[in-house]
């Protein structure tokens, strides 16, 4: 039975930049490219539409990954947070303090979360302050699956 995995990638040596209009809220991460990926039926990686979404035999236990590395705004916090089906995933979260504008950090994220079929798995962002942009170098996201249920 072939491995799930599915992967998003970002890279730009300018950087891309993703503008939080408002403080606390999170915007869904919009520049995506489609990565590797495992067959559909477990992970269907969707760049088009910057998620991941697990397939009809997919449904297990995921090890979550996410490596951001960019800038932004002065005087600003980072927080990138996963979404299932559009819900905050608190505890599979980085955040990044950022002191000056020409200042390159780096943020990441590893931990493991169950999955079903047919969740939507995106990246979003948020900031600690309103009007801000969180501008990524290289962002990627993988989920790989630990453990999948098998389905007689």
């Amino acid at each position: 039975m072939p491995d799930a995995f599915g992967s998003l990638f970002t890279f730009s040596l300018a950087g891309i930049t993703l503008n939080i209009p408002v403080a606390g809220t999170f915007v869904k991460w919009s520049d995506f490219l489609d990565g590797e990926a495992g067959p559909v039926d477990l992970v269907l990686v969707d760049g088009a539409n910057n998620q991941l979404t697990i397939g009809a035999n997919g449904k297990g236990i995921y090890n979550c990954t996410v490596t951001w590395s960019g800038k932004g705004s002065a005087n600003t916090l980072i927080v990138g947070s996963i979404h299932v089906n559009g819900v905050r995933q608190q505890r599979l979260e980085f955040e990044v303090d950022i002191s000056s504008p020409a200042e390159r950090e780096v943020g990441s994220l590893n931990d493991e979360m169950a999955l079903e079929v047919g969740d939507v798995v995106d990246l979003r962002f948020t900031t600690d302050r309103n009007n801000r942009n969180v501008i990524a170098t290289r962002l990627t996201f993988v989920l790989a699956a630990v453990l999948r249920a098998i389905v007689p």
